[in-house]
């Protein structure tokens, strides 16, 4: 009976340690996930997890020194990439003269960053009359649209 005990009162800690927002919600990740994520981001706050089961990833999205972000990880704990709302004025240069001058007349939106390896790529939401898209670009404003659709009347 002691031994029943014991065990029963080691996996409800280890469960426990696991659980999401109620006693036996369970974050949808594995070991070498959430090792990596306590890895690269010991100080994260109110971390909630995602299971992206189309791409085979997991989605943790977080505060992290007063910044939410978004961290990606593959089943192998290895992170894939990273992203976080940026304001419009910290977009680089190059990005905000391509934009103004490809689509002078929608209006810049919201910004993404997205950093995957050594690449990072910026989403960009612009507004127009008749449309609206959601543009990617690298640092140096390489543009292409990444989603397009008409504008709601």
């Amino acid at each position: 009976m002691k031994k029943f005990i014991i065990i029963a009162a080691t996996a409800f800690v280890s469960l426990s340690s696991f659980a999401g927002t109620g006693p036996f919600a369970f974050d949808p990740v594995t070991g070498k996930v959430l090792e990596a994520f306590r890895s690269n981001f010991s100080e994260a706050k109110n971390v909630e997890w995602k299971s992206l089961d189309d791409a085979g990833l997991f989605q943790a999205t977080f505060l992290y020194k007063n910044t939410e972000l978004k961290a990606y990880y593959n089943s192998d704990g290895e992170m894939v990439a990273t992203a976080r709302y940026i304001d419009l004025d910290n977009l680089p240069i190059m990005v905000r003269k391509t934009i103004s001058e490809r689509y002078p007349e929608h209006v810049m939106k919201n910004a993404i960053e997205q950093i995957s390896g050594d690449a990072t790529t910026y989403y960009v939401t612009l507004h127009g009359v008749k449309t609206s898209m959601i543009v990617a670009s690298t640092p140096a404003g390489s543009l292409s649209v990444f989603k397009k659709v008409k504008a709601r009347h």
